[in-house]
């Protein structure tokens, strides 16, 4: 059977998410205030969900018979300790919640290229 690739990347910082579509370059930013906490990337769980959900949506539109996408979450904020991999499952299942089929969480301080993602030149939070 015949799949069509769906990939997205989300880059989450404190207050924004940028979202892009690896196969057709769609790009999209939006301001997300369940992200803004002093101590934490995410201050409510049930808004990030939401918002990851709307970026989704409008770079991979859930169609009848297709699958959901791919979905690459690079947390970039530069909070201090870094991500704790509890940080990484609550974006790992809001994901989930907004409708991916795979979630791959790298563990990084800068931004990875999307062939890096594609070709998976990463560490994982498999523990997440």
């Amino acid at each position: 059977m015949f799949w069509i690739k769906r990939n997205v990347n989300l880059i989450i910082e404190n207050g924004v998410i940028r979202g892009q579509n690896i196969e057709s370059g769609e790009s999209v930013t939006i301001e997300c205030k369940a992200l803004v906490h002093p101590r934490t990337l995410m201050g409510d769980f049930f808004g990030a969900e939401k918002c990851i959900g709307e970026v989704m949506n409008k770079l991979a539109p859930k169609k009848f018979l297709l699958q959901g996408p791919t979905v690459y979450i690079q947390l970039l904020d530069k909070i201090e300790g870094g991500v704790t991999n509890v940080e990484a499952r609550a974006f790992r299942e809001a994901a989930v919640g907004s409708g991916a089929r795979a979630i791959f969480v790298p563990k990084t301080t800068r931004a990875l290229s999307s062939d890096q993602l594609l070709m998976r030149r990463f560490s994982n939070w498999d523990d997440a």
